[in-house]
């Protein structure tokens, strides 16, 4: 597995991997997949941010296929953190996050799918107020100081 800092050129792979994690992990037939979010993580949406100083994109690749990314906003905010489910527990989340470690600002905030919560918490994250549904999706603010 190798760890590298996202490209323009890694566009479309990323959205693609955004888009089958969350319909698999993250939305259901009951909670189905809002259109904005689907929007949102579209390759012309996406490129401007992995091409933006104010992002922090890593990618984990096998064998020349993008299994997961960890985007951090201006160094405090999880933007997007997607591991592709037939590499869960293998190591690649725990390795992107090794990764962003040393450049993490004191305080960190990640509003979690309530698929990953688990999971943040493992990283030492904590639970900050209720579960919030907002514009179609559930999510849980986790925060952690480093």
């Amino acid at each position: 597995m190798e760890i590298r800092d996202a490209t323009a050129s890694d566009t479309v792979s990323i959205s693609k991997l955004i888009h089958e994690v969350s319909l698999q992990c993250n939305f259901s037939e009951m909670e189905p997949c809002p259109q904005w979010f689907a929007d949102s993580i579209k390759p012309d949406v996406l490129k401007p941010f992995i091409v933006s100083d104010d992002y922090l994109w890593l990618i984990a690749e096998e064998r020349g296929e993008v299994t997961g990314v960890l985007t951090l906003f201006e160094g405090n905010l999880v933007k997007y953190f997607f591991v592709h489910p037939k590499f869960h527990r293998k190591g690649v989340a725990r390795a992107l996050w090794q990764q962003v470690v040393p450049v993490l600002h004191s305080e960190i905030s990640v509003r979690s799918s309530l698929f990953a919560v688990s999971f943040y918490e493992k990283l030492g994250f904590k639970k900050v107020g209720e579960v919030k549904f907002f514009n179609g999706v559930s999510f849980q603010t986790m925060m952690a100081t480093f």
